[in-house]
């Protein structure tokens, strides 16, 4: 495979150099903490609503959803893009009006006024770290697509994308992050687009869907356009049960997000706030709509040319792979330029967020009350160049760490954090009853249940959501490592009441000593200590993980409100849903 040329790097050095040239542009205008992190509260409804899309595709979503559909299928992808469309109403009724009667610079300054000091900093820590759980794994699978195609070192793609990101952020605040959103959303719609049209010149449309319907996923055992499953099995990846019960939750927590909500800030009014909101569920099913058939393409072309898919080790790299192989010069770095473009748009958004709460919520809140403006934004750009070094730093350090898709590394690693930081808000908002501490003793059942089910992948393994089933004495794994799954194993599998299907498949293998089987839509782990295989399985998805901790964290936070004194009636007085 060729890498990239010169004149590649020159279209990307430019696209670069353009984002820092707006971030000097707008520059000038930072005079207020109101303009530097709301962009003065003015800027056109259908700018924030391609900014807010433009931010959560990320990446992740960048290269993780062809990636996810050439390894797997398409279940997540169209059942789960028009569930999330279908949650827009449901979510501005929910959330518009209480953050257009608030209008703060952090919204975990809401949690001090509806609870206690304690949460508003627990609130803006958890949000912290989960930004950088978020940002770290996009910023590895953005560099590590890029490194597959040019050549380029991906650690060193990290850190000249991080400063520069860093750069014009510091130097434009959230009016620069909105306009250069705008303009990376399309960027990488373009991206796609060539991509399509590339396909188009090798398959017509039907030829692309018959490859896909007929390629059968080792992953999942279904063909790669398989749209929905039924399944009532909590252990089944992609079932409409678990997707339903996603975008629930996600709805739930869509104005927990100071990154969100900062972005809603930047309208007017309730009317243009809706309309923002409303652009946001188009632009970003739409671009659902539009990249699943490339992904199906993908699967039809490696369907052709098996001895290319071999080369392709992760399923993130599918998309960059094929740019490298099949796209003219220039047009493929326009393509690569969509992934920069989609990092770009998250990382710049991120780092305006984590210092506006750093700012609001801890510097000024404890320790500079009593400051002019100016020094505020000063110190506000000090800080997200500070984050953005910490952003780096932390993506270095799981450089290596990502084994399965992006998307799923990133939920795992997000379900730590998320449920609290929802919680928080829906129970304040919808409850007059809940407390402090009630809403505290809810967050930590939260986060122990998501730690024991889901561990810290990769320092701290589940505990409860690991399951031995037998163990096998030596002699088994070296068929595994051969990708066979030998008769005295599916043997052993039977007497314990599982029948191995003709198509199980040996997915994984580690150091000779670790491997995963497919089993139908079910998974089991082996690992081998000494002369000994243990066989174990998840009897519950990483999907459910997030919803599982939301609803125990609002249950628990709700009835253990009961045990203390309900809060003073004049102190909920516009901070409930019903003012």
């Amino acid at each position: 495979m060729g890498k990239f040329s010169i004149f590649d790097y020159l279209v990307i050095g430019i696209y670069l150099a353009s984002m820092v040239v707006m971030g000097i542009l707008f520059s000038g205008r930072q005079k207020s903490l109101k303009e530097y992190f709301h962009a003065g509260g003015n800027l056109p409804w259908w700018a924030v609503g391609i900014s807010l899309i433009a931010t959560h595709l990320s990446p992740i979503s960048y290269l993780a959803l062809p990636g996810w559909i050439f390894e797997r299928d398409t279940r997540s992808s169209i059942t789960g893009g028009l569930i999330e469309f279908l949650m827009v109403l449901p979510t501005a009724a929910l959330w518009i009006p209480i953050w257009a009667r608030l209008r703060v610079l952090s919204i975990y300054e809401y949690l001090e006024r509806r609870f206690h000091p304690a949460v508003r900093s627990i609130g803006a820590i958890l949000f912290i770290v989960y930004t950088v759980f978020w940002l770290s794994t996009a910023l590895v699978a953005a560099s590590k697509g890029f490194e597959s195609v040019s050549g380029f070192d991906g650690r060193l793609c990290l850190l000249v994308i991080g400063l520069l990101g860093a750069f014009y952020t510091v130097l434009g605040g959230m009016r620069a992050v909105i306009w250069t959103d705008v303009v990376q959303y399309v960027v990488f719609v373009g991206g796609y687009l060539m991509i399509a049209i590339v396909l188009l010149s090798t398959f017509d449309p039907m030829e692309i869907w018959t490859l896909a319907s007929n390629q059968i996923s080792e992953r999942t055992g279904h063909p790669h356009t398989k749209l929905i499953s039924h399944e009532w099995s909590m252990a089944v990846e992609g079932t409409i049960w678990v997707l339903l019960s996603g975008a629930l939750v996600r709805a739930l927590a869509f104005g927990t997000n100071q990154i969100t909500v900062q972005r809603l800030h930047a309208t007017r009014d309730r009317r243009t706030m809706f309309k923002a909101l409303l652009a946001n569920a188009v632009t970003g099913y739409g671009f659902v709509l539009f990249t699943v058939p490339v992904a199906w393409g993908f699967v039809a072309y490696y369907s052709q040319h098996p001895e290319l898919k071999r080369e392709i080790t992760h399923p993130d790299m599918v998309l960059p792979h094929f740019v490298l192989l099949n796209l003219p010069l220039i047009m493929r770095s326009l393509v690569m330029g969509g992934v920069l473009a989609a990092l770009m748009s998250t990382f710049d958004s991120a780092l305006n967020s984590m210092s506006n709460v750093t700012n609001h919520d801890f510097y000024r809140r404890y320790l500079e009350p009593n400051r002019p403006e100016g020094h505020y934004v000063r110190v506000a750009k000090l800080l997200t160049l500070g984050f953005g070094l910490v952003l780096l730093g932390f993506a270095l350090s799981q450089y290596d760490q990502q084994s399965g898709t992006a998307g799923e590394h990133f939920t795992r690693l997000t379900s730590l954090v998320s449920a609290p930081i929802g919680a928080f808000f829906v129970l304040g908002i919808l409850s007059r009853r809940v407390n402090t501490p009630g809403v505290l003793c809810g967050a930590v059942a939260a986060i122990a249940l998501s730690l024991g089910f889901n561990g810290l992948p990769p320092m701290v393994q589940p505990v409860l959501n690991k399951t031995t089933l037998f163990t096998v004495e030596s002699g088994v794994g070296d068929d595994l490592d051969r990708g066979v799954i030998s008769g005295r194993l599916a043997r052993t599998f039977r007497s314990h009441g599982i029948v191995v299907r003709s198509d199980a498949a040996v997915l994984a293998r580690e150091e000779r000593r670790r491997w995963q089987i497919r089993n139908g839509e079910l998974f089991y782990f082996l690992d081998r200590e000494g002369g000994v295989v243990t066989v174990a399985h998840e009897p519950i998805s990483w999907m459910w993980i997030p919803v599982l901790s939301m609803v125990l964290n609002l249950l628990v936070g709700y009835l253990a409100s009961f045990l203390f004194t309900r809060p003073p009636p004049e102190r909920l007085a516009g901070l409930t849903l019903r003012g």
